[in-house]
């Protein structure tokens, strides 16, 4: 009999970027003309998944190369949220799992891991005794990991290293590594349509058979609870391919730099209203799962 893996009970905030370099700019702003639900500050999103303004944030800024500057930004803007129960990791390989570091971890409601750098990221925390706590208050407590540009892209099971911004779909213009897996069997891409990204994360997904890759808007991000279920909050729109389906494509054939062709790979848009599952490959609208609640 196989056994059924449990669902994690926390949830997963991985924000498409647009970092700014104050708190008065770009999605650290708290204010908006905009009063509608997708409106104003995706930190003030953030907040409201977790406990509101009362909650007790540890913010990574390891990918950083400037964590003090990156620091001081996101206290300044959490703060402005009414947030002020805020401290910094700034980790690497002398403090990553020093008791003080994980006494904060497990007082804390959740994290927030800056941009910067992924495989920096990976390369300080992967594997170590604190991050394989991240994953235990991930899978056991009501705890939430959200992370920006580079923190978001390593929560996936692989995880895009770099790669070129090309009009057209070419063979060989992305390199992928291996993310931090806590959402398992995806690819994230951020600051994805601003920055032309579509044409890498389609060449990832047709590399990574049975995978979902979600390409996530600036000032978007997606919310991941039970470890499966998708949807977006923010003002825009995260894109989810699936490569399951494909009918015909010249990509294993075909040499670096050509032009490749696909037939059949499916494309959802998830914007605030629609969700998606993982575990299903199943595009739904909020209501529908609402719905199936009630009955």
């Amino acid at each position: 009999m196989t056994k059924v893996k449990k669902k994690p009970k926390g949830k997963l905030i991985a924000i498409g970027g647009k970092e700014a370099r104050s708190a008065e700019e770009g999605i650290l702003a708290g204010n908006s003309s905009d009063s509608g639900p997708s409106g104003g500050s995706i930190l003030n999103h953030v907040l409201a998944e977790m406990k509101g303004p009362a909650s007790k944030i540890e913010i990574i800024t390891t990918a950083s190369e400037e964590p003090a500057e990156m620091a001081e930004m996101y206290i300044g803007a959490f703060e402005k949220l009414g947030c002020r129960q805020v401290g910094i990791l700034d980790l690497d390989g002398r403090n990553v799992d020093s008791a003080r570091v994980h006494e904060r971890l497990f007082a804390a409601d959740g994290l927030f891991i800056t941009g910067g750098d992924q495989a920096r990221l990976m390369e300080k925390l992967d594997g170590t005794a604190f991050f394989k706590a991240v994953k235990k208050r991930y899978q056991d407590d009501d705890f939430t990991i959200a992370g920006t540009s580079a923190g978001a892209m390593a929560l996936s099971g692989v995880m895009i290293r770099e790669g070129e911004s090309t009009e057209s779909l070419l063979k060989g213009i992305v390199e992928v590594t291996r993310g931090f897996g806590l959402l398992p069997d995806t690819i994230i891409d951020t600051h994805f349509m601003s920055r032309g990204r579509f044409s890498r994360l389609a060449e990832a997904i047709l590399t990574h058979e049975g995978y979902t890759a979600l390409g996530i808007c600036e000032n978007t991000a997606l919310v991941a609870c039970e470890g499966g279920l998708l949807r977006a909050i923010g003002s825009g729109v995260v894109m989810v391919l699936e490569a399951g389906d494909v009918k015909a494509t010249n990509f294993r054939e075909a040499k670096n730099g050509q032009a490749i062709y696909v037939e059949g790979m499916q494309i959802h848009i998830l914007a605030q209203g629609a969700m998606y599952s993982l575990n299903e490959k199943k595009f739904m609208l909020l209501k529908q799962k609402n719905e199936n609640h009630n009955h």
